[in-house]
């Protein structure tokens, strides 16, 4: 016996099946999602130049050390690792110019480039 569903119903669940597609995907060999462990480890690393700690620590830690802000946990690799690949450049332009949720500078008016591609590469330690 088959169920026959209009037509007329399929724009409106488009959507829905998009998503539902695509949380089921995400269990298929993605990266592990991070844990409560790995969001305490994450809250208790910094950098250990002292300035770049402070820049860190006041534009970078309030996203990086939450799993529920969406980006990727400071020193949590499977998060890093395909990101990484797209090369350093890249997510220093990404950084500056913001990308996603993330606000251009990631919030940090007086870092440079510099500064940017330090803190990913400590980051993503």
């Amino acid at each position: 016996m088959f169920l026959r569903i209009p037509l007329s119903v399929f724009p409106a669940c488009r959507g829905a099946l998009a998503v539902a597609f695509a949380l089921a995907l995400a269990g298929c060999g993605g990266p592990a999602a991070p844990g409560p462990a790995d969001e305490a480890r994450a809250a208790q690393l910094r950098p250990r130049d002292a300035a770049l700690a402070e820049k860190y620590e006041r534009s970078c830690m309030v996203c990086h050390t939450q799993a529920a802000a969406q980006a990727p946990l400071t020193g949590f690799a499977p998060a890093w690792q395909p990101r990484l690949k797209q090369g350093m450049d890249t997510l220093v332009r990404h950084a500056e110019q913001g990308l996603g949720g993330m606000p251009a500078r990631g919030l940090c008016a007086d870092c440079t480039a510099s500064d940017l591609r330090a803190l990913i590469q400590f980051m993503a330690q």
